[in-house]
């Protein structure tokens, strides 16, 4: 198994979770029953636009054959993603699990937006320079556009 713990070679940033944020998670069939009757609660450890890491009791299987759907509240925004599990290792007593995302661009784009709001609640003395970036961004977007 390769070591998780890289974070730089990372291909998108994490926004790391210290202070016990949960999610209640559930698995479903790949086109979305419910596979068991009941959700449980999970720790998430870090949240990216395409994924997510947490900590919980159960070990869950490296299959493509079910999903896992995880509904968190970030910055007072509710979300509700699906995804698979693609990793997973022993963390003393418990198992943190990779998950990858299915979902459209337009979830992605909203987790996008949750994660820079958090960074900004954070941080709110770095407010201008998200600004800065977004008008620059922004800018870049329109004159290369086509």
């Amino acid at each position: 198994m390769s070591d998780h713990s890289n974070e730089a070679s990372r291909a998108h940033i994490r926004l790391r979770f210290n202070d016990g944020v949960k999610a209640e998670l559930r698995l479903i069939s790949k086109d979305g029953q419910l596979l068991t009757p009941s959700t449980t609660t999970v720790l998430l450890l870090n949240l990216s636009q395409n994924g997510l890491c947490f900590l919980s009791g159960l070990q869950l299987p490296i299959q493509k054959n079910y999903l896992v759907e995880c509904r968190m509240t970030i910055s007072n925004v509710q979300i509700n993603v699906r995804g698979r599990i693609v990793w997973n290792a022993r963390k003393d007593n418990q198992y943190s699990h990779g998950v990858l995302f299915e979902c459209s661009n337009t979830l992605r784009s909203l987790i996008i937006g949750v994660m820079n709001q958090e960074i900004l609640e954070r941080q709110p003395q770095q407010q201008k320079i998200h600004y800065l970036y977004s008008r620059l961004l922004n800018t870049k977007r329109m004159h290369y556009s086509g």
